[in-house]
This record gives C-alpha cells, structure tokens and sequence, in this order.
C-alpha cells in the first residue's frame, strides 16, 4: 500500500492539532457512546474516532477494537487526512491504495471495507470518524455515508466540548493564586457573573468576594460615581458588539481611601457572531493610584517652594492679555523695566519661534483648569539679539464664574548657564561616545579609515559644523609633507564637481593635497591651530580650490603625537562661528586621533619589517631567487602533495659550467654578474607556479610542479638554450657561460627530497661527463636505454 502523502500545510495542521490538545485526553464515555451509537445505526462491527499527528494514528474512542494506536504510514485515515474529502471503499481488495496493506492481506480475520469522514479544526483536517468491517459492504451506500458525516458534526462538537472543557480548566487554575482576578460572564443585558475564581477576595476584598458570590449585583459593590462606567462597559459587548475593554473603577470605600480596580473584557461569540459569554480579568490598581497621587501633589508642593526663591516677577491677565514685569524680570533682558511693552502680545513677539507651540499648548491646558500651577523652560530675545533661556513658574490667582484661569501671577529666573553648561555635558557625553566607539572600531578590524568614517557625522553634529574632513599626513617623493583626505563631508567636495589641479588629486583612497601653502595645509605645516571666522583677513588664506562648496569660517586642528603632526581635523561653517571652547571641547578626540594614528603607523611599519625579514630569510642576497632552505620547505610541501594526489613533478640541479675558470679569468665581480644574468634566464623561462633557487655558489635547482616529463625537458632545454645564446656584458668585456642540467621525474621510491635530489646529481655528473652543456634525464633502473635520447632531441627541436 502507498503511503498517504503529507498534506501541503503539515506544519500548520499539527500546530491546529496541538492548540486542541486532545492527544493525551484520556478516556471519554460521551465520545465512547457516539462511536458504540454509529456502529449499530450503521450495522458495522467497527467504529474509531482517531487523530493524527507526526508519526500515529491516535485512536481516542473505538468500538470494537483493541488498539490504541496505529503506525501513520499503514492507516487507511492518513489517506482521509491527506485528500481532506471522505473515503469509502466498499471492498478494500479492490482499491490500489489499500489492497497489499497487512490489515487486508495479513490480518485475521481480514478487513475489508472502510469508510472515514475527516474531522476539521480551523479548516485543517485533524483526524477521521471511521468505520470498518471484515466483509465487503456494497449495501454501504450514500444515505449511511451521510449518516456517517452526520455523526462526525457530532463527534467534531465532543471533541469541541472538550477542548473548552480542559482550557478551562487550566485557565481557572492560572487564576486560582495569582494577583489577576477572572470573572465569567452571562449574554444577559446586563450581564450576570457565573463564575468568580478563587483568589478574587485578595483582589476585591472578602467581604465583597462573599456578597457577589452569594448572589449580590457586581453594580452594588462599585463606587456610586463609577456604577454607570461599569454597567454601559459590559453591556457593550452585546448591544454595541464591542470585542474588548479596558477601564478602571472605583468600589465602594470602606476606608479612608478608594480601592481601585483595573477591568479588562473579551466577548467570546459563536460562528455566527452571537454572544456567548463575556471574561474579565481584573487587578488591583490602588497602590498605582495612590502613587500616582503622591506623585502630582510633590510636583505642586515643589513647584511652589521654588516660587518664593526667584530673581524676576511678573503678573499675566488672561482677559486684558497685559503682561507686568518687575525690573529684576526687565534686567534679565537687557532692559529697564520702564523700557518694555506691558503686553502678553509684545512679550510672545520675543519668544524664540520654536518654543511658541509649546507655551501656547501649556497656556491653553491651564487656562481650562488642568491645574493651578503651570512650570515652562523656553528661550526669549535679549535687548541685544541674542536669545537667553528662563524658567518660569506661574499660579493662579483669580478664575472666572466657570473655574477658568483669568490672572496668573509668576517668578522667572535666567537659566542660560545651566543651559549651556548642560549642552556642554550632553556634547562631552557624545564626544566620549565618540572616543569609544573610534578606539573600539580601531581595535576590532585596525583600520583608521574605518574609524574615522565611524566618528565623523557624530563630529559634524556635536561641533555644529556643515563641512568638514579628516586627513591623514603622508610623505611627498621629495620628502614634502602631503595630506590624504580619506573621509570629508557630503556638503563639501563629494556634492561638487571636483576639477583636479596642480595643488590637489583624486585618488581611489580620498583626496590626495600635494601643495599645503594655503588655509587647509596650514595646519600641518605650522602646527598650529588654525581660526577663522573670516577667512579673507586670515594670513594663509588663497582661496578654495576649484570644485569646493563655499567656506564661511573654517577651524583646522592639527593632529599630533610625540609634538609630530600625523593628521588633522577641518571643520567649517558653523553658524556661530568658532571659539576657543570647541578647541578645548575636541581636545581629547584629537590626542586620541593622534594615538590612533601612530598606531596605525607602527603596525604597518612592523608588518613591512616582519615582510622583509621573511623575505631576507627566504631569498638569496645576489640573486633574489629563493635559498636553499627555502627551496627545501617548497620542495618539502611540493612533494607531500605530489604523493597524495600523483600529480608529476620533476626536480632539476644546475651547475654553471666553468665557472671557477670565469672568476679567475674576469674576477669575482664578472662571476656575481653571470650569476645574476642566469637567475634572470631562469626567471624569464619558468612558469609562476615552478621554483628557481640557488642553492651553492655556481649550483641550482629547479622545482617544476605538475609537469610531465617530457615538458619538464622542454622547459630544461629551453634554459640552457637560453643562457648558452645570451652574451654577458661585464666592464667592456663578452662571456659566455653554459650551464650543465641533471633532472629527476618523481617515482614512488622517492620518499623525500633529497632521494630526488640526489638522483638528479647523478644526471648532472653524467651530463659534465658527457661534455657539460646540455641536460640530462635521470635513467631508473629497468628503464629502456632509448628513452632518454628521443625526449631529449623533441626538446633540443622545442627550444
């Protein structure tokens, strides 16, 4: 039998399958009744209501039947669940899902006829009402298959039934103990408390717990003036239709204080919409209140305590929109008090354009009663332009018939320092944010560019500039100091056409300014820094360069370590112009820029020190070919992976011909000459992947990775062709050099480098044998005489 396929929403349907939490319910003598019932109606000996998760059948009631269970993959009910649709098959020996399952072809006595219903939960198929039989049914017919899916709408509200029953349950246990309280309601109008959990005495107090239970309206518990809130809430549910809500009530006082409560309601409907009950859920929000309450009469006890302690008076008229100032009040602005305009009107003309919402918002809550006492931190021009902070704290004295606000009467104090020294707080907050997250940045990846991209549009805010940049100092090929500007301001260059000249370059790493005598370099090349709020009248002023947006003030910070400059910070048009203060406030950013900077140039300097010393180790002095050692380590790896993976490789040793008779001839400094020239006729004939070495004085050796033998004498031969037809020009004289070749092509007995190595000595003994100048093939034992001699004509004709 084929096993059912999984229907495409599995995961969905065991999720619906687990939220019924039925698989473990245990017996169930209604559910055991229906199936008993839909056996004899049906006049079949077998009947089963089953649910199907991952791996089982799970059969929660049966008639006629032993097992509890039945492997997913053999059910005739995971075809049901699959298709979703009911199955009848009148004789399962003649259906190909069915007929070589063990139940029907094994079992005794046999089955033989089956038909299922699915059940469905949130249009998922969960699990089958089922019937079966040892015989063929062809009288099973359509009206008993609708009988069947009648009883199955009947098993569906069990099990409906059930699933409320045991959720139920477990959510009047969750409640039994816990600070919320639950209440059940009836559909009436108004509705009627039907169940009351345990714990609801701590909640409401026993007295009022006892009375509700006893039969008491929930209406004669709830404080008279919130009795209306409480019935036209509940209601809601059915005449509105309303889904949920919250609100907090008041029960009646037994003590000095009100005890509070917070409700929150959800009707439960059928299918069709229709209530079927309302759940509360309420908890204590006495404390809350009360410390709400406490709260509020603190502010108004602190407000007006601060009242009688402050410099300026002033007395408002809501009605006349007069405004009086004392000359304490008068002076904050610059004025006599005899100087300014008693209206509401002309004093507002001088409230700075952003702070007027807000006042006007504050003034209008307070003149509709929302307090006596109103508290407004707020900026407002001076005689002299510029805008001071106050603090103003205003109470009423007199209202109208309705309980409005008509004359407030208020003290007001110049908050401009504790303003500013704020602002400053918050901006060396920020900046030491700033510092942190360079050094972390720094730290993590060793990048100065990254961490300066990191810090600097927080730069840009905390110093209240447009335009800026951080460049770093770098050496000119004349030993000139030069400035790299690897990360600037999107107001600045990157929003312009830059045009290169003669003093700036761009580079695929920023902006490289070759030429400091001008208003931008004069901070590196002064070390000093550089102010100007009007640039014109600066001394090192030239201009912009081509393609910059227009400067109106600049300030240049050098970047130092050990007094050197390394970098340095460009800001510029800040609205207020620069002052000493930003200096001193950036301090600390740029003597950590410093830090970061020569940090930065100690490591490349360690990591270009550590590559030298690695290729000093690794290359021979004249040449610059690889070592000895070094060649060995290649070699070493080159043959490690030759074993593992068989792939050809061949080992030569060169050894210059006649060499000691070149030194004594032309002197040792025609010998390091020829030298040189062989290593470059190495370099120019081998391959990227091959290894060249000198290895002794006149004596090479060559590593040819993954090449065959014949292509490695190519290659061999092409060497000393090449050397043999290069004249050598050394201090008005000509020589001639020829080199003798010995090779090896690696074989399984070559158990390490100097196996191959010594092999390829023998063939380079017999070629300065044979006559020198020429290359020879390492001949192994049982290898014909002829090989060698062909292989080396096709490379002598290659070359």
């Amino acid at each position: 039998m084929p096993a059912a396929p999984l229907p495409r929403d599995e995961d969905l349907r065991l999720a619906v399958l687990q939220d019924l939490d039925l698989l473990d319910a245990g017996a169930d003598t209604d559910l055991d009744r229906v199936t008993a019932l839909a056996a004899e109606v049906l006049e079949v000996p077998l009947c089963l209501v089953s649910l199907m998760d991952r791996t089982l059948l799970r059969i929660l009631s049966h008639h006629g039947l032993d097992a509890t269970q039945w492997p997913r993959e053999d059910s005739f009910c995971a075809h049901v669940v699959a298709s979703g649709r009911t199955i009848l098959a009148h004789d399962l020996r003649l259906d190909d899902r069915f007929a070589d399952n063990d139940l029907v072809s094994r079992r005794i006595p046999p089955l033989r006829f089956y038909a299922g219903v699915p059940l469905v939960f949130d249009d998922q198929v969960v699990g089958t009402l089922a019937v079966l039989d040892q015989r063929p049914r062809h009288d099973f017919d359509e009206r008993k298959l609708q009988l069947l899916a009648r009883f199955a709408e009947l098993v569906h509200s069990q099990l409906a039934q059930h699933r409320e029953r045991r959720q139920t349950q477990r959510e009047r246990a969750l409640f039994a103990a816990g600070p919320v309280g639950a209440m059940v309601w009836d559909a009436a109008v108004p509705p009627k408390p039907v169940y009351l959990s345990a714990n609801l005495g701590g909640i409401l107090g026993e007295t009022f717990a006892e009375q509700l239970r006893a039969g008491k309206p929930f209406e004669a518990i709830v404080h008279p003036d919130d009795q209306a809130l409480v019935q036209t809430g509940l209601s809601s549910h059915a005449v509105g239709e309303l889904p949920s809500l919250a609100l907090s009530f008041r029960l009646k006082q037994t003590g000095r204080h009100p005890r509070w409560l917070h409700q929150v309601s959800q009707a439960d409907r059928d299918a069709d919409g229709r209530l079927l009950r309302i759940r509360s859920y309420l908890f204590d929000l006495t404390r809350q209140k009360q410390l709400e309450s406490s709260i509020e009469a603190t502010k108004e006890r602190l407000y007006l305590a601060l009242e009688s302690a402050r410099i300026g008076t002033w007395d408002l008229n809501y009605l006349t929109q007069e405004r009086m100032l004392n000359s304490r009040a008068a002076a904050m602005l610059g004025f006599r008090e005899d100087e300014l305009e008693h209206s509401n009107l002309g004093w507002m003309d001088r409230v700075h354009p952003y702070d007027r919402v807000h006042i006007d918002r504050a003034t209008h809550d307070h003149r509709q009663g929302s307090g006596d006492v109103v508290a407004l931190e707020y900026r407002i021009r001076h005689k002299r332009g510029h805008y001071i902070w106050v603090r103003s704290y205003g109470r009423v004295v007199e209202h109208d018939r309705q309980g409005r606000a008509v004359r407030v009467v208020g003290t007001l104090i110049d908050i401009s320092e504790d303003k500013q020294k704020e602002a400053l707080r918050n901006r060396q907050r920020q900046l030491l944010d700033l510092l942190n997250q360079a050094q972390t940045s720094f730290l993590l990846n060793r990048s100065v560019h990254d961490a300066c991209e990191a810090l600097f549009e927080p730069l840009l805010k905390i110093s209240e500039c447009v335009v800026g940049f951080i460049g770093v100092v770098q050496t000119g090929p004349n030993g000139e100091p030069q400035l790299l500007v690897p990360t600037i301001s999107e107001a600045g260059w990157r929003d312009h056409h830059v045009v290169p000249g003669p003093s700036h370059m761009q580079r695929d790493d920023g902006l490289l300014f070759t030429r400091l005598d001008n208003l931008f370099g004069h901070a590196v090349t002064a070390n000093e820094v550089v102010m100007a709020n009007h640039l014109p009248s600066h001394p090192a002023s030239r201009g912009l360069p081509e393609g910059h947006a227009e400067l109106k003030n600049f300030l240049g910070l050098p970047i130092r370590f050990d007094h050197k400059v390394v970098g340095m910070i460009g800001l510029g048009n800040r609205p207020d112009g620069f002052d000493e203060s930003l200096v001193q406030l950036l301090e600390p950013l740029v003597v950590t820029l410093g830090t970061l900077f020569h940090a930065r140039d100690q490591e490349t300097a360690r990591v270009s020190a550590e590559q030298e010393l690695q290729r000093l180790a690794s290359r021979d002095g004249l040449t610059g070919l690889a070592n000895r050692r070094h060649f060995f380590d290649v070699a070493a790896a080159c043959l490690t992976q030759t074993r593992r993976y068989a792939t050809p490789l061949t080992v030569a040793l060169m050894d210059l011909d006649h060499f000691k008779h070149i030194n004594d001839t032309h002197g040792h400094a025609a010998g390091d000459a020829v030298l040189k020239v062989f290593a470059e006729v190495l370099r120019e004939s081998l391959r990227d992947t091959d290894t060249p070495a000198r290895i002794g004085g006149e004596e090479f050796a060559v590593m040819l990775t993954s090449t065959p033998q014949d292509e490695a004498i190519v290659a061999l031969e092409r060497i000393r062709a090449a050397l043999d037809q290069r004249p050598i020009e050394f201090n008005g004289q000509t020589i001639y050099a020829t080199v003798s070749i010995g090779t090896v092509q690696w074989r399984a007995e070559h158990h390490d480098v100097d196996a191959m190595l010594a092999h390829a000595d023998e063939a380079l003994y017999t070629a300065k044998r044979e006559g020198r100048n020429r290359v020879c093939l390492y001949r192994h034992e049982g290898q014909p005489n002829g090989h060698e001699a062909p292989s080396l004509r096709a490379a002598n004709d290659a070359a």
